[in-house]
């Protein structure tokens, strides 16, 4: 159970976030969330939680507020807007930041959450919508030495590890950055060698089962490629959130650092034909599939729309 900090407000209830915040209130801390889309909100009152109407009235009387929202324009609105949950946080609260921004926002950022009296730790999380699920991300933290003790109880239910990666906020995001880059890199490399594999006639199954006990595995491998030959695709992101977000901000932090990005500008590039076949929505899992098999794709794409 909670102790001392017992009122959240979690900012940001999507895929990942509707589960953070309901393990949260699941393991006794009093959490209000709040999320541009209501039904979100509802559902984790259907967990123990409390449906916000704004981000202030999440944060009123609240010690903590932990967002993830998608991108750190929502994140600043979330906060500083119109009704936002700075108006309302107790004076001193501490802001965990778990969206991932990348390293130049976080730090912008949190420098006017301090100016404000507020304190900051940069928390981005790893793990997908199963580990958000399970109470399994891995949070990659940093800031203040009291102020990571201060959220320790807070991200301990919504986590399996915490690494405490440097004392400042923005060291956090910067590992995520590094995260990401291959996260990205692997998804695409995955499709690809999909695809060679059906070119080639192999059974795509015993292809996976094979892969997966080498050194050719890795997660992403294993749970998208997963999730394609099962024909559910309900593991993964959706693909906009890498190619909106994730992968340009993984080119930004490449070139502010002077870093060749030539396998993540190429995965980039991989998603965005995604995206223009129209899976920008889809899971990322669809990726692999519309390039192992394009006409089954483009087929599905064909039918929704003539359906619609």
């Amino acid at each position: 159970m909670a102790t001392d900090l017992v009122r959240v407000a979690f900012l940001g209830l999507g895929a990942m976030g509707l589960p953070m915040a309901c393990n949260l209130a699941e393991a006794g801390f009093e959490v209000a969330g709040f999320d541009v889309a209501a039904e979100r909100s509802a559902q984790l009152a259907e967990r123990g939680g409390r449906a916000a109407a704004t981000p202030a009235d999440a944060a009123r009387g609240a010690q903590v507020v932990a967002a993830i929202p998608f991108d750190a324009d929502q994140e600043r609105a979330a906060l500083f807007g119109p009704n936002g949950a700075l108006e309302t946080l107790d004076p001193g609260g501490l802001v965990i930041l778990m969206a991932t921004i990348g390293p130049v926002a976080l730090r912008a950022l949190a420098a006017d959450i301090t100016a404000r009296g507020f304190r900051v730790v940069d928390a981005p999380v790893t793990g997908g919508a199963s580990g958000a699920q399970a109470g399994t991300l891995t949070v990659i933290a940093s800031g203040a030495a009291v102020d990571l003790a201060a959220a320790a109880p807070i991200l301990k239910p919504m986590s399996g590890q915490v690494f405490q990666v440097g004392t400042e906020p923005g060291q956090g995001q910067m590992i995520k950055m590094v995260n990401q880059l291959l996260v990205g890199t692997h998804l695409a490399a995955a499709a690809e060698a999909m695809a060679l594999a059906r070119a080639a006639g192999a059974d795509l199954q015993q292809v996976y089962d094979l892969l997966i006990t080498g050194q050719a595995r890795s997660q992403i491998f294993v749970s998208r490629v997963g999730a394609m030959l099962d024909g559910g695709f309900q593991t993964g992101s959706s693909l906009r959130i890498f190619t909106e977000k994730d992968m340009p901000l993984v080119l930004e932090t490449g070139r502010a650092f002077g870093v060749p990005m030539v396998t993540a500008s190429a995965a980039l590039q991989t998603m965005q034909l995604a995206a223009a076949f129209g899976l920008e929505d889809a899971s990322d899992a669809k990726l692999i599939h519309l390039l192992t098999d394009p006409v089954a794709v483009v087929s599905e794409l064909t039918a929704d729309r003539d359906r619609s």
